[in-house]
């Protein structure tokens, strides 16, 4: 299954981001793969800057709330993942997402160590 999220227009506005609305952060979760990709238009809006990873390398999600949407650091083995201006829902529920796969995995490997 796959999911996706995008950072809010009040989030980015409220955060000083302004110059962002744009190009907002995207994220697609897609437990069939077990992949996480971030991305994001670039500043010259032509290409979109692309990171991903798999489950296997998550070490830790890290949610920063602000007043207006909260930002989400996916922090895994020789790297990390960032999403900046997300709803707080939208946090909460790709850690839930995250969390949820790792209980329910039939592989021999956890995501969060």
């Amino acid at each position: 299954m796959t999911y996706k999220f995008s950072s809010s227009e009040a989030s980015l506005l409220a955060n000083g981001h302004a110059a962002d609305i744009l190009t907002p952060w995207n994220i697609e979760i897609d437990t069939d793969e077990q992949t996480i990709t971030v991305s994001k238009r670039n500043k010259y809006l032509i290409g979109v800057d692309e990171d991903s990873l798999a489950f296997r390398f998550i070490r830790r999600v890290v949610i920063d709330q602000h007043l207006i949407g909260a930002d989400i650091t996916i922090q895994a083995v020789g790297g990390k993942l960032t999403a900046k201006c997300l709803d707080k829902s939208a946090c909460k529920r790709i850690k839930q997402i995250l969390m949820e796969y790792n209980e329910h995995s039939k592989t021999n490997h956890n995501i969060f160590s």
